[in-house]
């Protein structure tokens, strides 16, 4: 049985990329606390010692806008956290984490992009840049990949700022589902990026960087009329801003040419997300679905 390595296991990928593979692998994610990612003494120690298979690096910090200096700071330790492990790779087989579409620059519209338009722009952003240099020191890594999301959507996300989730919650509370502009994006369902995921594990892969993501569009009203449709109700659907955003949307041809998986349907997802919503609605705080 290989041994897998979560890290970020308490967020929202990393929760359910352990949930999935707990029966499948000898699997085990510790906390910040036990593994602490920033010290390198101990990373070196933690991974020369158990010797896992696999690392799944779901990473899940944000930035504290409260915090003096955030950008910086929160620069800072995710380059030292993706280094830390780097440095170590001879202790480990392989090691996967998730990038974000932000790689490509979001000042530009993001339009069914593919792998190789990488090097199309310098992201202007500090998230965007961040990651953008990961990605490119992975490319020339021995051990490590990188698959890019987009709207990975599922049970343990944000519901008070991720749309899906959001928009469920708000009809399941009778509240207006509401939508700051109009847009195109591309939605993964958790458990679809979960089986690409576990392909990786069992399989080498060709390249250092996947779009995992679905390769379908989704424009964020036609959502919220699904939502509504799916609980047949007929709450508000207020835009805030008329037109339509930019795209964000990318080809996943690379990563459906080698991964055997075909993505399941949209409405089924969101109704099953409907369901695991409906049994704790009681203990979500609806103050926050409006103002947060």
């Amino acid at each position: 049985m290989k041994k897998v390595l979560v890290i970020g296991g308490t967020g929202f990928i990393g929760k359910n990329l352990y949930e999935y593979f707990e029966d499948k692998y000898d699997i085990i994610a510790p906390s910040s606390k036990e593994f602490d990612v920033l010290d390198q003494d101990i990373v070196k120690t933690y991974l020369k010692e158990n010797k896992f298979d696999i690392i799944l690096n779901a990473l899940d910090r944000k930035i504290d806008r409260y915090i003096p200096n955030c950008e910086a700071l929160y620069l800072s330790e995710r380059l030292r956290a993706h280094f830390n492990l780097d440095q170590c790779n001879e202790y480990y087989g392989k090691m996967l984490y998730f990038g974000t579409g932000a790689e490509y620059a979001r000042d530009l519209p993001i339009c069914s992009i593919t792998e190789d338009e990488i090097d199309r722009r310098i992201p202007v952003d500090t998230y965007g840049f961040l990651m953008n240099t990961i990605c490119k020191h992975v490319k020339i890594s021995t051990n490590i990949y990188n698959f890019r999301l987009f709207g990975i959507f599922g049970k343990y996300e944000d519901c008070y700022s991720r749309f899906i989730s959001n928009s469920i919650c708000k009809a399941l509370n009778d509240f207006p589902i509401t939508i700051r502009q109009n847009s195109v994006f591309d939605y993964l369902y958790i458990d679809d990026l979960c089986k690409m995921v576990h392909y990786f594990i069992e399989n080498d892969m060709k390249y250092k960087d996947y779009n995992a993501t679905s390769g379908k569009k989704y424009e964020l009203l036609d959502l919220a009329k699904r939502i509504n449709r799916l609980l047949e109700k007929d709450v508000q659907i207020l835009i805030a801003k008329e037109g339509y955003n930019k795209e964000y949307t990318a080809s996943n041809t690379r990563i459906i040419c080698e991964v055997p998986i075909t993505i399941s349907n949209i409405e089924d997802n969101i109704a099953e997300l409907i369901e695991y919503y409906e049994n704790i609605i009681k203990g979500i705080d609806r103050t926050r679905l409006l103002y947060n």
